[in-house]
């Protein structure tokens, strides 16, 4: 008898934490919902003029009349210039690395990519309207927010930042996320692995080189 009063001491104590569970996600839900952070969607979006703008980052003109700099996940198209900064920084080792990732030999042939990025990005979203979906996550705590962005192909919707990929414009790095149609991380990376492969045999943008 007292073996089976444990049993059902252990059984009350589990089913009490598993209420206790329930109720604490009932009562946190909205914040952990807003602390993850849920996509939101503009569609109807149009690209700004700006000079800044780049293969993987863009002024927007969303709805409502404001513009927004945007970043996409998961992509880094190479630097269409070699730049400075204040305090004598500049982003000649990012090139290095870009370079490295291509395989390419120069500068110049990096930032060639990467005017050819931009002049890529520019066309496609210059087509028309597109989609953003972001969760307002800074990059670097500026003022620009990663994205995804969705467009209108021959094809039907595309990822900007899948087609990026597949046409050997910008290397698989930077921030990634779980995709606003639920496609897992992992799952997504995976993908681009194999666009980049693809990429790389039809030897398209900086794998032609």
């Amino acid at each position: 008898m007292a073996r089976r009063g444990k049993t059902m001491s252990t059984g009350a104590l589990v089913l009490a934490l598993l209420i206790g569970a329930v109720l604490w996600w009932i009562d946190n839900h909205d914040k952990v919902t807003k602390e993850l952070g849920e996509y939101t969607e503009y569609s109807g979006c149009t690209l700004a003029s700006h000079r800044n703008n780049d293969g993987d980052s863009f002024h927007v003109n969303v709805p409502g009349g404001k513009t927004q700099e945007f970043r996409l996940y998961f992509v880094d198209a190479p630097e269409s210039a070699y730049k400075t900064y204040g305090g004598g920084d500049n982003n000649g080792e990012r090139l290095r690395y870009q370079a490295e990732y291509f395989g390419l030999e120069s500068r110049d042939k990096t930032t060639g990519l990467g005017m050819m990025a931009k002049k890529w990005t520019a066309d496609v979203l210059g087509r028309g309207a597109f989609t953003v979906h972001t969760r307002g996550e800074r990059v670097y705590q500026g003022p620009r927010q990663y994205c995804f962005v969705k467009v209108r192909t021959d094809g039907g919707d595309r990822w900007l930042h899948e087609l990026l990929v597949e046409q050997g414009l910008a290397r698989i790095y930077t921030q990634g996320a779980t995709l606003p149609d639920g496609t897992k991380r992992g799952t997504q990376e995976a993908r681009l692995l194999k666009l980049e492969s693809e990429a790389k045999k039809a030897k398209r943008g900086g794998w032609g080189m």
